[in-house]
């Protein structure tokens, strides 16, 4: 998976990074400062996800957005928007057409998460406020996401109670040890619960996991085109 980073601030792009190469599946194939060396950057390198700082101040958000959507003849790739708050300006650069919002408080695993989610072309609106009716009481635009087949959503009948709420942790972002901390189970025994729902639900690895979970409604932050939960606080 390429990831082009964008910020105005070197040292926040250093620290995304930082997380992004963490995961063996991530390569970031390069960074960008302002909109327009993010388009050129993002014409030149064919990323799959473009995770952007919102909070940039001098970073025209919206616009860079706009360029990136898809085109005849061109696949765009999925704007990953990192925010500190959801506002206005969040709004309208999902309207114009970002995949996904998170918050930039959010942990490493959660982002990570997040990034794989765009990539795979679903929605991620991760943030306090990203589905509530904005002042006027219009509704923020949500992407389409995707469901599940029925096949797809009848294995998770095969799930016992406690695999079903290690996927939902899953889907949130943490690691086996967090989830051993919120479960009160040894760490092993989480794995093993791990191993058991991903030979269950024929998914070959955590990140398919995280994409049956919110693909199937099983996400605490499923998003709202889905009529599924509410997005993660």
């Amino acid at each position: 998976m390429r990831v082009l980073l964008v910020g105005d601030r070197a040292i926040t792009r250093a620290g995304i990074r930082a997380v992004l190469d963490r995961d063996a599946a991530i390569e970031v194939v390069g960074e960008a400062c302002d909109a327009t060396d993010a388009e050129h950057r993002a014409a030149e390198l064919s990323p799959d996800v473009v995770l952007v700082d919102a909070q940039s101040p001098d970073l025209d958000v919206v616009r860079l957005v706009a360029a990136l959507a898809p085109r005849p003849g061109r696949d765009a790739p999925g704007a990953l928007l990192m925010v500190h708050r959801t506002d206005e300006s969040v709004r309208t650069a999902l309207r114009a057409g970002a995949r996904g919002v998170v918050l930039s408080r959010a942990t490493p695993a959660h982002l990570l998460s997040a990034v794989h989610m765009v990539s795979a072309g679903y929605a991620v609106l991760e943030a306090p406020g990203a589905s509530e009716p904005a002042a006027d009481g219009s509704p923020w635009p949500a992407p389409p996401c995707r469901q599940g087949s029925a096949e797809e959503r009848a294995r998770a009948e095969l799930l016992t109670r406690r695999e079903r709420e290690v996927l939902t942790l899953l889907a949130r972002g943490l690691s086996n040890a967090e989830m051993s901390a919120e479960l009160v189970l040894g760490e092993s025994t989480v794995k093993s619960h791990v191993q058991h729902l991903l030979d269950k639900l024929e998914l070959r690895n955590r990140v398919h996991a995280v994409i049956y979970a919110h693909r199937n409604g099983l996400a605490p932050a499923a998003c709202d085109c889905c009529g599924q939960g509410r997005p993660a606080v």
